[in-house]
């Protein structure tokens, strides 16, 4: 756990330049209205990464920085220091810088390297917690209790247990929304994708076929001269008894052949004759074939090939894709076809898969109840014994565990009651508690927290708002109790807070150059006589507040 070794604040509001050194114990911070006290949390609140308001810049300055040194780390400290490839010093400290420019932009660095807020941020609440009028506020808000008894709990074993298994509820619970569907929905599905089906099943496609249709077409559209001109080519080239070309080379071939003992290159001239009597009898035939594709009545096959390519275009239209898309539309409707009636099984094991998660979270969530119905037991009469000593003892405190859905933080909906009086029920302490209750219950919770919550260094802001006397006084007891082996600040204007304090801290204005500036010094002797007795009251100080003064200090030094 760490403890504040010094403050540097420069140029912020009224501060020109402040250094302070803390020590282990308690701390008192006291000065008049207006001195410069919340201004010193405020340079804090910014350094730990609260928002960088210009105005906290002094007036003509370019650059506000606030820096503080901590030492003694804790095992919490150094985990996010390593996880942000970060570490202490050679002395094993830890120096935090920001900076605020007069542009509003601020720079945040640690141990002179440079960092992000957010970084700054994840690792303040492990070095130093400011308690201040806003977290009484927060005591006010149900929601916050939960965190603050599992804080004191300790079970972030069964919380992580159980956010892994309600995490997989969760993928669950997606994965069967993702399946279902409602009986009409899947019954209009279906629907349509039969009708799909059958409508691009019946048009029996086949590959190619509308680009094979086209050229029919071209030849069927012309089948008169086609079958002229062909005709004419088969008579010319094999048809004619003794004058085609056939014939013609043929008895050619012949007449070289029998030639050939007398002229031998007559041999290989005729075999290129019968080679060519061949090609043209394939031509022949070929041309013959055009006839064939033609077929007896061009008319009606011509009627038929466009009634095919209009339904193809239909299609296409239709569906708004080529040849090739239909094909792949009709194949697709099948398989959503399958898919949808295999639906059903696969619901069932995502409703399965479901219920199994959902009773693994249950059983989760009971488990982490376990811990804080545990936690409330030990909690209850600890903070009893806490508000008894801070004149509460008439009060009644409870921790209400009531059962709730299942959320990201268990089943539990938690809210701590008191009881102000005998015989009165217990209620929400926001309709219960005044402000000066509010501030002693806090500090309760935060007196049986303290090694919960793992920071050594606590700064109260006013904790003594609305309590005086006898009240005042022990508050004051429980702030030096409870800074034994650790540190606590506070800002107070109690005589019966500040007069326990090991050491006490006076902030004042002055007047220099002009200028007002705030200054920082630490009191002892008749100085700290004069500051406990100015603040118990009066225009003048009088003997007899020096002397209550020094017997409030002398008493708090038994404490």
């Amino acid at each position: 756990m760490s403890v504040l070794l010094s403050l540097h604040i420069e140029n912020v509001a009224v501060i020109k330049c402040v250094d302070i050194d803390f020590e282990k114990g308690f701390t008192a911070l006291t000065g008049e209205t207006g001195a410069g006290k919340s201004i010193l949390i405020d340079s804090i609140g910014f350094l730990l990464g609260a928002r960088g308001d210009r105005d906290l810049l002094r007036t003509g300055e370019e650059k506000a920085v606030v820096s503080a040194m901590f030492g003694d780390l804790g095992a919490e400290s150094l985990r996010l220091l390593a996880e942000n490839e970060l570490s202490p010093d050679e002395d094993g400290n830890l120096l935090l810088t920001r900076t605020l420019g007069a542009d509003g932009r601020t720079q945040c660095k640690v141990n002179g390297r440079a960092v992000g807020t957010y970084t700054l941020r994840a690792i303040a609440p492990t070095l130093i917690s400011i308690h201040g009028q806003s977290d009484n506020l927060q005591l006010l808000k149900s929601e916050n209790h939960l965190s603050m008894l599992d804080a004191y709990a300790g079970n972030e074993a069964a919380r992580s247990a159980y956010a892994d298994a309600y995490a997989a509820m969760q993928a669950a619970r997606r994965a069967l929304e993702a399946l279902q569907m409602s009986d009409a929905e899947k019954q209009k599905k279906l629907e349509t994708l039969t009708r799909t089906v059958q409508l691009l099943e019946s048009a029996k496609l086949h590959p190619g076929e509308e680009e094979k249709l086209l050229a029919e077409r071209r030849i069927v559209a012309d089948a008169e001269r086609i079958s002229r001109q062909t005709a004419f080519v088969y008579r010319a080239l094999r048809d004619a008894e003794k004058g085609n070309v056939a014939y013609i080379l043929d008895r050619c071939a012949t007449a070289l052949s029998q030639i050939a003992d007398a002229v031998p290159r007559a041999a290989e001239l005729a075999a290129r004759l019968g080679d060519m009597k061949y090609e043209i009898e394939d031509i022949a035939d070929t041309v013959y074939d055009f006839t064939g594709d033609i077929g007896d009545d061009p008319a009606a096959r011509l009627d038929r090939i466009e009634s095919r390519l209009d339904k193809l275009d239909k299609l296409k239209k239709k569906f708004m894709t080529d040849e090739a898309g239909l094909l792949e539309k009709l194949a697709d409707a099948k398989r959503e076809l399958t898919a949808l009636s295999d639906l059903s099984d696969e619901t069932a094991r995502a409703k399965k898969a479901l219920d199994a998660a959902t009773a693994a979270a249950t059983a989760a969530a009971a488990a982490l109840t376990d811990t804080r119905r545990a936690a409330a037991e030990r909690l209850v009469p600890l903070v009893s014994d806490e508000l008894a000593f801070l004149d509460m003892e008439k009060v009644r405190f409870l921790t209400d565990i009531r059962p709730a859905a299942l959320s990201a933080t268990g089943a539990d909906a938690v809210e701590f009651l008191i009881s102000t009086n005998p015989g009165e029920e217990p209620k929400p302490i926001a309709k219960i508690a005044s402000g000066g209750e509010l501030a002693r219950i806090m500090l309760a919770l935060k007196s049986v927290f303290a090694d919960s919550f793992g920071v050594q260094t606590v700064i109260y802001d006013e904790i003594d708002a609305g309590v005086s006397g006898k009240t005042a006084r022990k508050i004051g007891i429980k702030l030096k109790t409870s800074a034994r082996g650790t540190q606590t600040i506070c800002v107070t204007h109690s005589a019966q807070i500040a007069s326990l304090a090991d050491r006490q801290l006076l902030i004042e204005k002055r007047v220099i150059d002009g200028r007002t500036e705030t200054q920082v010094s630490e009191i002892t002797g008749d100085d700290r006589v004069r500051e406990i007795a100015r603040i118990l009251g009066g225009v003048t100080v009088s003997e007899t507040m020096r002397s209550s003064a020094r017997e409030l200090i002398d008493e708090g030094k038994n404490y």
